[in-house]
């Protein structure tokens, strides 16, 4: 009935349905071990000793480089659709003007918050108006004093 070629065509075909269903994890960034993280202690270390302690931040605070921030996201994806975050860590250590260790925080995926850096529009402040409302909304609001005038709006002055 069926030959050896289609049979191993069907095999083929089935086994890439079966590869593209598979999710592509990928893990970026480093968050130090909890053990770790226990041996640093407020008002003790300084930077250098947690450099040498859990190595280079993943980042360093954009307005004060007195926070220290270690990040890791684990995301996965499903053939070409978008990648979805998974897990995140996040630990932000603080230091204080003297360079000691002022405070060390943990926050995951649920104390995140999405922000759309590219949101296409334009916020405007005040009430939205309807189309017939900016149609309309004029009529009545012609000042014959403007007319001899070649500034318009200063008859209102």
């Amino acid at each position: 009935m069926f030959s050896l070629l289609s049979k191993f065509s069907l095999l083929s075909l089935i086994a890439l349905v079966m590869i593209s269903c598979s999710p592509v994890e990928r893990t970026h960034g480093y968050v130090p071990r909890a053990d770790e993280l226990d041996s640093i202690q407020a008002g003790q270390d300084t930077r250098g000793s947690v450099q040498r302690k859990l190595g280079r931040p993943s980042t360093v605070g954009s307005f004060d480089d007195n926070k220290w921030y270690y990040i890791s996201r684990k995301t996965k994806q499903y053939s070409f659709f978008k990648p979805q975050n998974v897990e995140q860590k996040i630990v932000a250590i603080s230091f204080d003007d003297n360079g000691l260790v002022d405070d060390v925080n943990q926050y995951g995926l649920e104390d995140g918050r999405v922000i759309d850096l590219v949101t296409r529009t334009t916020p405007t402040f005040g009430r939205e108006l309807t189309v017939l409302q900016q149609m309309f909304g004029n009529i009545g609001r012609f000042n014959a004093s403007n007319l001899g005038s070649d500034t318009p709006g200063l008859g209102d002055l």
